[in-house]
């Protein structure tokens, strides 16, 4: 892949208020790790942390996040929220729905979202996103998203996974499968920077969740989702809430799941079963 990241190219690229300012490194343990250290320091909102290879990334449920050197766009954004923190879960459905409208702008292919914040094609994943935060009494103080976008072609994913990449769907559909990550990053932060806004506003949310949702791989489906506290709940993926939540109907009972992760999902068929205790 040739060399398209690099702090002098990214200058030239971004051209939002997202982005600015920036720090590039060409190699480091995870770059939310430093977006959090930074944040301490004082980076306002907005402020990114860009790398081409990162060796100690950091996925959700602790799960690390691979990529060889120059495969993937890997940055980090943070965000200093005006938002309640019970609506705080919108901003991961804001993060990948941004992410999804630019790689699709950006390249044509079918972008879908997987809840709570995969980006994906034809179910296989392209994109992850990462939010930890600070809060501070009713508010959340400070986030920081880990945003990592696979880009080169499928041959240097891991064997096994049921990921994807751009540089792959590309190929697949007798395209070129180059992308200049500059770029990708200027036109994620962008979508970010015009969907995020639809959170601060709070008047927006009903765009963000019609958008989002015509984008769900998981509405209408059969699901599995594992909760934070080890519990699971099968059933239909009903709609998204105003809280970033996913509704699941169960048993007879709508179930709102703030925090989870779906394990399988497949077309509506037979009756769900009941929420396990």
């Amino acid at each position: 892949m040739p060399v398209d990241l690099n702090k002098y190219v990214i200058e030239l690229a971004l051209r939002g208020r997202f982005g600015s300012p920036f720090k590039y490194f060409d190699e480091v343990g995870s770059t939310n790790t430093e977006a959090l250290e930074w944040s301490r320091e004082g980076a306002p909102h907005g402020a990114i942390v860009v790398t081409d290879h990162q060796n100690q990334g950091r996925g959700r449920r602790g799960r690390t996040w691979f990529s060889e050197p120059g495969t993937a766009l890997q940055f980090s954004l943070i965000l200093r929220p005006v938002i309640p923190l019970d609506v705080f879960g919108l901003v991961s459905t804001a993060l990948g729905l941004a992410c999804a409208e630019a790689i699709e702008a950006l390249t044509g292919l079918p972008v879908t979202l997987k809840w709570p914040n995969d980006v994906t094609i034809e179910t296989r994943k392209l994109a992850g996103i990462l939010v930890e935060s600070r809060v501070a009494g009713h508010r959340v103080d400070v986030a920081v998203a880990g945003i990592g976008i696979n880009v080169s072609p499928h041959e240097a994913l891991p064997s096994g996974l049921a990921a994807t990449s751009i540089g792959a769907e590309l190929t697949r559909v007798g395209r070129d499968p180059s992308i200049d990550r500059a770029q990708l990053l200027a036109a994620a932060l962008e979508r970010i920077e015009a969907v995020y806004g639809l959170v601060e506003t709070g008047r927006g949310a009903v765009e963000l969740l019609r958008r989002a949702s015509e984008r769900s791989e998981v509405l209408g489906q059969e699901v599995i989702v594992h909760r934070v506290d080890g519990t699971r709940v099968q059933g239909i993926a009903t709609r998204l809430l105003p809280s970033g939540a996913l509704e699941v109907a169960s048993g007879g009972f709508h179930i709102p799941i703030q925090v989870g992760e779906i394990e399988h999902l497949r077309a509506r068929g037979a009756a769900a079963p009941s929420p396990e205790a």
